[in-house]
């Protein structure tokens, strides 16, 4: 029997796993199986105990706008996040609360206008043509050729400096961070994956610092972000810290490349798979007639767009988003203790029976008129995320897939075998856990 004495969470269904380390080698392992299984064994609410901390994950639309909303200000994002990214990817602006994350955000706003993404068109096509022009036919490991296109494109847009020969080392240093991230063993041994992590984050740390030290040696800033940030003052007329700005370009770097791959990647996989909805998506784009994606005209690539949203919805960039509650909380009526962990799962909530057709189908008519699934509730489709936490990007994130798949599906075909059983695996961001092969023709 549960004390509940000395067990603040003994009303809510679940446990805590195996002694020590929870349930956290089963997360690692099978996050989606593992949440799924909680689902049908406890409900829409359950506890459990995942690297080292005990928490709530909520399952329904309702919880997620609860969470994401906070009226209270009482659920920290800088504290649910800080026991997998915070040494890593530290004082991003997923890693800010409330009014600091207010201000922060409000000055790397300027960098996601409608005038500055327009502005992004000429370098995110220039950099995807230059990447797809000399592409051979035959097979070619998507994840890879898009973790690449999007790294350079993210330079060239937010950094105004092509990457050039330190592109590989960049990519390293990003993957071996966001490895790191989720790694139980947090002691820096020669060979460990938390090592490489902190040895990936001082490369980028001495990137980045460079690179801003070079821009405020320069009289006048540039119009890419890194510019405006090195150059940008706070409300007392300072320039912003250096180590803030560097932390600010390396977690949006991060945020414009690894989570853009992974949609693409799954994207043109589960086109390759449905040849009669890349046809859809092919006719569409070539009736642009090699013109740029832009801001004024993405929306009306419907197709595409929907199909753009079925891969948000089968593989969202950030499968979980974690709180912890600064003072005793309801969420959906359900008491929950200060200290506790906090989460909603947009990869869980994205397949849920009770709500979605065929969950697992790849079905981008889900979001035509007539059906519309996903307009059921205002936070059951959440991709970017929402409230004060929104992705600040998804603009840009948006343009950019569309603009890659009308280049590359205007001259070519895709295929896949459908017996090569790739794997997502969904944490930290979704990635193929083997290679991903499609053919180009």
């Amino acid at each position: 029997m549960v004390d509940v004495a000395h067990d603040p969470l003994a009303h809510v269904p679940g446990d805590r796993g195996w002694p020590l380390v929870g349930h956290t080698l089963m997360f690692l392992r099978d996050a989606r199986g593992l949440t799924e299984r909680n689902r049908q064994r406890y409900g829409d609410v359950y506890r459990s105990r995942v690297l080292g901390r005990d928490g709530v994950t909520f399952l329904t639309p309702q919880a997620t706008r609860e969470v994401f909303l906070d009226p209270g200000k009482v659920l920290s994002s800088q504290g649910g996040w800080s026991n997998t990214i915070g040494d890593l990817f530290r004082n991003g602006l997923m890693l800010r609360d409330f009014d600091d994350h207010h201000r922060h955000r409000r000055v790397m706003q300027q960098a996601f206008s409608r005038a500055a993404l327009t502005g992004y068109v000429e370098a995110i096509h220039d950099v995807t043509d230059r990447h797809l022009r000399d592409l051979p036919d035959g097979d070619v490991d998507v994840y890879v050729l898009m973790k690449r296109l999007t790294l350079d494109i993210a330079a060239e847009v937010f950094v105004g400096v092509s990457l050039g020969a330190a592109s590989e080392r960049v990519n390293r240093a990003f993957q071996d961070s966001v490895a790191a991230s989720i790694t139980p063993l947090r002691v820096a041994l020669p060979g460990t994956p938390w090592r490489r992590g902190l040895q990936g984050r001082a490369e980028l740390v001495r990137v980045f610092g460079d690179l801003v030290a070079a821009r405020r040696r320069e009289a006048e800033p540039r119009t890419d972000l890194l510019s405006r940030l090195a150059h940008a003052t706070t409300d007392d007329g300072e320039l912003l810290p250096a180590d803030d700005v560097v932390d600010h370009m390396i977690f949006l770097m991060l945020a414009a490349h690894d989570t853009t791959t992974s949609t693409l990647a799954v994207l043109l996989w589960q086109l390759a798979l449905h040849p009669a909805e890349q046809d859809r998506v092919a006719a569409e784009v070539r009736a642009l007639d090699d013109a740029p994606v832009t801001p004024a005209d993405h929306g009306d690539l419907v197709h595409t767009t929907r199909a753009m949203q079925e891969a948000l919805r089968l593989s969202p960039p950030v499968p979980f988003s974690p709180r912890r509650a600064l003072a005793d909380v309801e969420i959906t009526g359900v008491r929950v203790p200060a200290g506790t962990g906090v989460s909603v799962s947009s990869l869980a909530l994205h397949r849920h029976p009770d709500w979605w057709t065929r969950p697992d189908a790849f079905d981008p008519d889900r979001f035509a008129p007539g059906r519309e699934e996903h307009k059921q509730h205002s936070h059951l489709f959440v991709p970017f995320g929402g409230g004060a936490h929104l992705c600040i990007g998804n603009h840009v994130a948006e343009v950019m897939v569309k603009a890659i798949v009308a280049r590359l599906l205007a001259t070519r075909r895709v295929t896949a075998d459908p017996r090569a059983g790739v794997v997502i695996s969904p944490i930290p961001i979704p990635k193929p856990k083997g290679p991903m092969l499609l053919t180009v023709r």
